[in-house]
């Protein structure tokens, strides 16, 4: 959703996911430069393509410390997760920090329900239709039974899911 709507906006979308065919689906939908940062490190590829203006992070630790170091002066953060640190009790440590304060960067927390108010009716005017109208692509990998849920947030925060992870648990 975030790279396709970046797009829609004109902006330059680089992305990167942990598995090849995470990264054949960003560039299907549209992402200018998508890479697997298990194969290519995030900093290498910041420093080619860079630099970023809106950074949307779902992973923290090592990218985000390639984000902030990529950055342009007055960049945005979006910090929305931070999964490389959320099976470790003491987190990943970001050295980096200074560069929030040198590069004037704003970095903010997104949690969806705190926003839902302000946005709700622009959003339920906005993107039904266009994943109707199929402008807006995705993939889900339904697995059945709420018995499962455990295994299938354990295969997300390892990474393991190929597409968005949904449980049926009915079938109407």
């Amino acid at each position: 959703l975030v790279i396709q709507l970046a797009k829609s906006d004109g902006l330059k979308v680089i992305a990167s996911a942990g598995s090849d065919e995470k990264v054949k689906f960003m560039e299907a939908i549209g992402a200018d430069v998508a890479f697997n940062y298990k194969k290519t490190r995030t900093s290498d590829v910041l420093n080619k393509e860079g630099p970023i203006d809106i950074y949307w992070d779902n992973v923290g630790g090592e990218t985000l410390e390639a984000a902030l170091d990529g950055a342009s002066v007055g960049a945005r953060f979006i910090e929305c997760g931070m999964i490389s640190g959320y099976n470790d009790d003491k987190g990943v440590p970001i050295h980096n920090l200074m560069n929030i304060v040198a590069k004037s960067i704003s970095m903010n927390g997104f949690i969806v329900f705190r926003l839902e108010h302000k946005y709700q009716e622009e959003f339920y005017a906005t993107i039904p239709d266009m994943v109707a109208g199929g402008k807006l692509k995705y993939t889900e990998e339904v697995t059945e039974g709420l018995e499962k849920v455990g295994d299938v947030i354990l295969a997300v925060q390892k990474g393991h899911n190929k597409a968005k992870a949904v449980i049926k648990v009915a079938d109407d």
